[in-house]
């Protein structure tokens, strides 16, 4: 993984920064959900929350789908 150096406002703190960074490679779809959350540095958990906070689907189908196709 690449190294990078950014100035930000004293505001941001570097979890800010990273998962802002994880969410934008994610939307991008550079990157799966499990990565994006690496790069994050956070859990998958933390990451899906985050997701969801800012109204981000973690997977492109809708819950009836899922459930659907996990025959539950």
């Amino acid at each position: 993984m690449k190294v990078v150096q950014v100035k930000v406002p004293e505001s941001l703190s570097e979890r800010d920064v990273k998962v802002a960074a994880a969410v934008d490679a994610f939307l991008r779809g550079s990157v799966s959900v499990e990565k994006a959350a690496e790069i994050a540095e956070v859990p998958i958990q933390d990451f899906l929350l985050e997701l969801r906070k800012r109204g981000v689907p973690a997977y492109p189908y809708t819950d009836e789908e899922a459930l659907e196709e996990l025959k539950l």
